[in-house]
């Protein structure tokens, strides 16, 4: 019975923390009820949704070069590590609204690009040229 109750109380702990990481994680957003959302840890903007439908590689660069959200310009394709750090942060699905699709990120390689799912966290190499399945979603720096 003790074993029992040792685990229980493992497993309540464990979950509070985790609880507590996300909560104070997603804090660190700011809505900007403007179309953005505002990293204060990184100093990016993100856009507070992607770009709603599916996307190849070569039209979601042009989509995030051409945002305008927040009535800001300079937005561009995120990094691997930019999408992973926004995964990680627990921002993604209660500050910027989620998808279960992939994101296009900006690094290449011949005619394969990066791409993230942030279902899962898994990042890969796809074609350029795919677009069922795949989303834009601009981020840019700062104010």
């Amino acid at each position: 019975m003790k074993k029992i109750l040792v685990v229980v109380c493992l497993v309540l702990l464990m979950a509070t923390f985790v609880s507590v990481e996300h909560t104070t994680a997603a804090a660190r957003f700011v809505k900007n009820n403007n179309g953005t959302v505002t990293d204060t840890e990184t100093g990016l903007m993100w856009a507070d949704r992607d770009n709603g439908s599916d996307i190849n590689w070569s039209n979601a660069k042009i989509y995030c070069e051409g945002y305008i959200g927040g009535g800001k310009s300079g937005w561009r394709m995120p990094t691997i590590a930019e999408l992973k750090n926004l995964h990680g942060s627990g921002a993604y699905g209660s500050v910027i609204a989620k998808t279960d699709w992939f994101v296009w990120s900006s690094e290449t390689s011949d005619s394969d690009a990066a791409g993230f799912y942030f279902y899962s966290g898994f990042r890969g190499w796809f074609s350029q040229s795919l677009d069922f399945g795949y989303r834009a979603l601009p981020v840019r720096f700062g104010k």
